[in-house]
């Protein structure tokens, strides 16, 4: 439902930006922003409870974690642990291989980083902070998540969609199949090395400047039917 509601949401907004409403398209990046981050939320859910994935206690462990991005580390750490037969007091040990050591580590510089920062947004958009994102305490705006929640856009958005939807993958193979994990590591996690190059190389300027583009030729192609239409009824 989360899905659906998303794409719903994207047909909205892009139907907004291609008629420059700003304050529409304002409303609904914000919306689009917190469906999305509630995606990544329950997501780790749906991981937990994949057949063959966890066992109980290893389930327990992940839902009595405090956050999300904790939630997702902990599913992280647990399935590597299943899968390299370490335990997890000796998840750094360099007797674990220097690849798959490096790979988990690269992993985690997503959930910290891209996940931590999408959470502190959601929890700012759940909360009405739509204009001025707060400090913890409400005593003082926090300007960095300020100018975050500003930053906020379709292409952004869409970007880190992508992105988590690949970090899941490739958490549920570690914790399902090593084999499959090994197999298709690099191919999903290009997928998300490619969407961090794009949060600097796509501009959302071009992307709206194309959507406004794209609406008027429809409108022209729109209008030139009608007026063949007309003609061929006379």
């Amino acid at each position: 439902m989360l899905e659906k509601a998303i794409k719903t949401v994207q047909r909205t907004l892009r139907n907004y930006i291609s008629t420059d409403e700003r304050l529409n398209v304002d409303i609904h990046t914000k919306i689009l922003s917190h469906l999305i981050n509630s995606w990544a939320e329950v997501r780790v859910l749906k991981l937990v409870y994949e057949s063959g994935a966890f066992d109980d206690q290893e389930k327990k462990d992940i839902l009595t974690c405090e956050g999300v991005k904790e939630r997702w580390q902990k599913a992280l750490d647990l399935a590597f642990c299943k899968a390299f037969n370490v335990n997890q007091s000796n998840i750094d040990s360099s007797t674990v291989d220097y690849t798959a050591r490096s790979r988990r580590l690269a992993l985690l510089g997503i959930i910290h980083a891209d996940l931590l920062e999408s959470n502190q947004l959601r929890n700012r958009i759940a909360h009405g902070q739509w204009k001025y994102a707060f400090s913890e305490d409400l005593l003082s705006v926090n300007g960095s998540l300020t100018h975050r929640l500003r930053k906020e856009n379709i292409v952004k958005l869409q970007m880190k969609l992508a992105m988590f939807t690949s970090l899941a993958q490739i958490i549920h193979d570690l914790a399902v199949s090593k084999p499959t994990f090994e197999r298709d590591f690099d191919t999903n996690y290009r997928r998300i090395e490619n969407q961090k190059m794009n949060f600097h190389n796509r501009k959302y300027e071009d992307y709206k400047q194309k959507m406004i583009v794209k609406r008027g030729k429809a409108l022209i192609r729109k209008r030139n039917f009608y007026k063949s239409d007309l003609r061929i009824r006379e």
